[in-house]
């Protein structure tokens, strides 16, 4: 009986479940900055942990509709994945580091990726036939490292606060101290090579499956398909930030680290935006066709 209404509780779980849970975490952690509280820091860490749950369990329920094939399903499915890996770093992070505000600038990020998930709720789901082991190593390696992209936009946000902070000797506010410069780049550094290293493996793999689907087709192997195309772009566009980082030393080098980090996620932004906004304007012709269709079998 408990497992049954365990189960029927679950299944209530919705995506405006945890978006409001780490909507109180930002507004929580916002709060640092104008007025102490106690018991604010195990209230955070509280309701980011129920949204975690309730995140993992939404992400569960939905795989075993879906088949239970695979847990990256559609592109809302991998938006919500993104959000709750940057949801844990957050959460792991925050508490090493109680004393740094993060979540002024994760849940953000966080919470945009759920907005998109929400919109891209009505578009066509991946290919779930012929899953092989390049399938889920190019899953995986795309997923990780567009996750890696947006921790380092969130570490060069933060990078050029800091900066600028320490440039005009600003004084801290109390509840609003962020990490030094060293760290802030550390991790700006190791988030541009990680996420080049598994966009690399996410294109190798990617074009592995595309030879391997279309070898022997008469049409010939697709090369100028749009996910592709734009996965390609951006590669080449991490690797020559990469070669950047590591051939530029200047003593500012970690301000410009930081620009091309948050460049790296506007481009990632506009990859997934055009890929997923032709996804669906694909879905809506094929929608409308079937309408159509179906109105004229009525006449």
């Amino acid at each position: 009986m408990f497992s049954l209404l365990g189960a029927e509780w679950m299944s209530r779980i919705s995506l405006s479940c945890f978006a409001f849970s780490y909507a109180i975490t930002m507004i929580l952690e916002i709060s640092r900055i104008f007025f102490r509280v106690p018991v604010r820091w195990a209230v955070i860490v509280l309701i980011t942990i129920a949204g975690l749950f309730a995140q993992s369990t939404f992400i569960w329920l939905k795989m075993k509709a879906d088949g239970g094939a695979t847990p990256v399903a559609s592109w809302q499915q991998w938006c919500l994945i993104v959000s709750l890996g940057l949801a844990v770093i957050y959460l792991i992070i925050a508490l090493r580091r109680p004393e740094n505000a993060f979540g002024v600038f994760f849940m953000p990020v966080i919470l945009a990726l759920i907005l998109i998930a929400m919109a891209a709720d009505d578009t066509t789901g991946f290919d779930k036939t012929n899953t092989t082991t390049w399938s889920a190593i190019h899953g995986f390696s795309l997923l990780a490292g567009t996750i890696s992209v947006a921790l380092g936009f969130v570490a060069g946000i933060m990078y050029l606060i800091q900066a600028y902070r320490l440039k005009h000797k600003l004084p801290p506010r109390a509840g609003f101290r962020l990490p030094s410069l060293e760290w802030l780049q550390n991790c700006n550094r190791r988030t541009l090579w990680l996420s080049t290293a598994l966009l690399a493996i996410g294109l190798l793999s990617g074009i592995i499956i595309n030879v391997q689907r279309h070898s022997g087709s008469e049409a010939g192997i697709p090369w100028t398909n749009a996910a592709i195309v734009s996965s390609a772009a951006l590669f080449l566009w991490l690797i020559a930030t990469s070669i950047f980082e590591y051939a530029y030393r200047p003593a500012r080098q970690g301000q410009k680290i930081a620009y091309l980090t948050i460049a790296s996620f506007v481009f990632l932004a506009f990859v997934l935006t055009f890929v997923i906004l032709g996804d669906h304007a694909s879905n809506a012709t094929a929608t409308s066709g079937v309408e159509v269709s179906q109105e004229e079998a009525g006449t």
